[in-house]
């Protein structure tokens, strides 16, 4: 009997490892269950936790003491009333010191809309604040108009009177001294007022502008016709020949001697077209008559006549092709000479004889009396 049991617990190497595996396997599947639960509790825990953070800050505050600022729309004066009772229509106390720095600095309002220059202001809060506006109350007073001296804007000068570029500006003042005509815009009480005019024409193309502290009643008004204009000087009178306005509307332009400024003088001549009479002048060799400027593509002839009493041709020595030693290339360059009248100009001269007077070119089928009058002036024969 003691043989047999003895036998039954005499395990191999084998089996003893294997048993041993098993244990070990039963040990672990063990300790899963039991990390499950732990695992579950803390979990409730902590989402416990979770909840009442969120039901803490989700919560309305309802204390009574919780002070909340109410916005007060009432009558007022934009010019007259102090920070205190700008806060009450809902601006922050930095704000309203800014609206109070502004009135200090000579800023004021006119009228309703004036309102709006306020940085702080915008379209829907002048929309409420609008109906409460009220201006009728006390005005700037008139001494700060009165003043010996104004801020200007300098916004170009040039020797010769300029008209174009200033249609989309108000009142833009002129004033000719040692001969320079110099424009400006202004009249401003504050330095400030200046500055900000100067950053609104550069987009306009006044990039090289200045400011200066001049006389209220400086230079004369170009651009508007307005009897109670503050600048203008009663020496300018209508009618009186030494007057700046009298020198700017008779001012002769040269057709021949003139730049791209002095075309933009003329009525209805901006930019472009200035340009293009200059390089239409440079392929003619030069105008013989005022006439020669309705040629301009795109010029309409209305504009030249409009501006007839400002033009004169002046001397000059028109460019001329030497029809005895030039080639039909040459010729042809010409606005007024097509291929073939340049081809039968230079043949002729090849099977015959050298040109002794313009007027010869006539031999060709081609010249009719209209088109040698137009050319003659720009042909020479030695």
């Amino acid at each position: 009997m003691k043989n047999k049991l003895k036998d039954f617990f005499n395990y191999s190497s084998s089996e003893r490892k294997g048993s041993i595996a098993l244990i070990g396997l039963l040990l672990l599947v063990l300790s899963g269950y039991w990390m499950i639960d732990v695992f579950n509790s803390s979990s409730e825990i902590e989402y416990g936790n979770l909840s009442e953070e969120i039901k803490s800050l989700t919560e309305i505050d309802r204390s009574p003491n919780k002070e909340i600022k109410e916005v007060q729309y009432f009558k007022f004066n934009p010019n007259e009333i102090g920070p205190e009772s700008w806060a009450l229509l809902g601006f922050s106390e930095k704000q309203a010191q800014s609206i109070i720095k502004y009135r200090e600095k000579g800023g004021y309002f006119y009228k309703k809309e004036d309102l709006k220059r306020l940085y702080v202001v915008d379209d829907s809060l002048y929309v409420l604040l609008e109906p409460y506006i009220a201006l009728e109350g006390k005005t700037k007073p008139k001494s700060n108009y009165s003043i010996n001296k104004c801020y200007f804007v300098k916004l170009t000068e040039d020797t010769i009177p300029v008209y174009d570029g200033f249609s989309e500006l108000e009142k833009v003042v002129c004033n000719k001294k040692n001969g320079v005509y110099s424009y400006y815009i202004g009249g401003f009480s504050s330095i400030e007022s200046a500055k900000e005019s100067q950053l609104q024409v550069a987009p306009l193309g006044f990039s090289a502008t200045e400011v200066k502290l001049l006389s209220c009643d400086f230079g004369f008004v170009i651009n508007k016709s307005k009897t109670d204009n503050k600048y203008k000087k009663n020496k300018f009178s209508k009618g009186n020949s030494t007057s700046l306005k009298y020198e700017l509307n008779n001012f002769k332009v040269k057709i021949n001697a003139a730049d791209t400024t002095g075309f933009k003088s003329l009525k209805g001549i901006g930019s472009y077209y200035s340009g293009k009479i200059v390089k239409y002048r440079a392929a003619l060799g030069g105008f013989t008559s005022i006439d020669q400027l309705k040629e301009v593509y795109g010029i309409l002839p209305e504009v030249i006549d409009q501006n007839v009493s400002r033009l004169i041709v002046d001397s000059m020595d028109i460019v001329k092709v030497n029809i005895n030693t030039c080639e039909t290339a040459d010729l042809k360059r010409h606005p007024y000479i097509s291929w073939n009248i340049a081809n039968s100009i230079v043949q002729i001269r090849r099977s015959q004889e050298p040109y002794k007077t313009v007027e010869e070119i006539k031999k060709s089928d081609l010249v009719n009396d209209e088109i040698y009058r137009k050319i003659a002036p720009y042909l020479k024969t030695e």
